[in-house]
């Protein structure tokens, strides 16, 4: 058996404002911290209990512990406005910004970025 350890903090704050009667306002703001760690992991040797060469195979697991690890911070921000048209139509726009640094470079690599993108649409209420 191998140890798996995992820590995660997370730190999330919500607010809504109504200025005036047909308008909502919101926005968002949140953080997490991860890590994670395996132990090294040891197969036993099987070798006698195999029928068959099968040295061209590589069933080690020697690195594992190596590209399993994780260790990053996720930062969220957004922000998105309801004006009321009509009873039953709403115009909604969100905004929303990530940044993602990954301190170690999970299985695939280092996964660091940011995104920014903007949503609106038309909300039809029946």
């Amino acid at each position: 058996m191998v140890d798996y350890t995992t820590n995660t903090g997370n730190l999330f704050m919500t607010a809504s404002f109504i200025p005036m009667y047909k308008l909502r306002l919101s926005g968002t703001l949140a953080y997490n911290k991860s890590t994670t760690e395996l132990d090294k992991v040891v197969m036993p040797d099987i070798s006698d209990r195999l029928d068959g060469n099968l040295e061209h195979q590589d069933y080690s697991f020697d690195q594992m512990h190596e590209y399993s690890n994780l260790d990053y911070e996720l930062w969220t921000i957004s922000i998105g406005a309801q004006f009321d048209v009509s009873p039953g139509v709403q115009l909604t726009a969100d905004a929303e910004y990530a940044d993602l640094n990954d301190a170690l470079g999970y299985v695939y690599g280092n996964e660091s970025g940011s995104m920014f993108f903007i949503r609106t649409g038309v909300r039809f209420s029946f």
